[in-house]
């Protein structure tokens, strides 16, 4: 059995994948998707309830006691998981720009190790692609090369006048 941690408001698109995975398994994902009167499932009435029922529940458990709090004010699962949606995907967006920002505002410390700090603008990097933030290979070489610190002034200028 998988076992969430609670959601606190931060990695929200983990935290979302893998509750609808919890979902899917117990047969219970259609709830947050459609009302009764629309859904598709083949489901009586009273199933949909109780599975409606279990489905609020295991949402609010969740979430952390501040958010299940919040968040417990709505009457059906679809209505909770639609109100965490339109809040933290929006939030989620907001922290693209600011690893954008991050990743402009890098800079190397000369009193520090190169190795690791490359790692670090990888990181980054990664963490960019996995937010569908694409940067081209040629770009982040020439990101690195600029940013490198003044004491690799003679390297920069070398690898400035490689054509490759």
């Amino acid at each position: 059995m998988v076992k969430l941690k609670s959601f606190g408001g931060s990695e929200y698109n983990a935290w979302r994948h893998k509750t609808q995975f919890k979902l899917k398994s117990n047969k219970i994902f259609y709830i947050v998707l459609s009302t009764f009167s629309d859904t598709t499932e083949d489901v009586s009435e009273s199933q949909w309830l109780s599975d409606e029922d279990y489905c609020g529940d295991y949402l609010l458990n969740c979430l952390s006691d501040r958010l299940a709090e919040t968040y417990s004010k709505f009457k059906t699962a679809k209505e909770i998981w639609d109100n965490l949606d339109a809040q933290f995907r929006k939030e989620d967006e907001l922290s693209k720009s600011y690893l954008v920002d991050k990743f402009l505002d890098f800079k190397f410390c000369e009193d520090m190790e190169i190795t690791p700090q490359v790692t670090d603008l990888e990181n980054m990097r990664s963490k960019m692609n996995n937010e569908h933030i694409g940067i081209a290979g040629i770009f982040l070489v020439g990101v690195i090369i600029y940013k490198l610190p003044a004491a690799w002034h003679s390297f920069k200028t070398e690898m400035y006048r490689k054509k490759e």
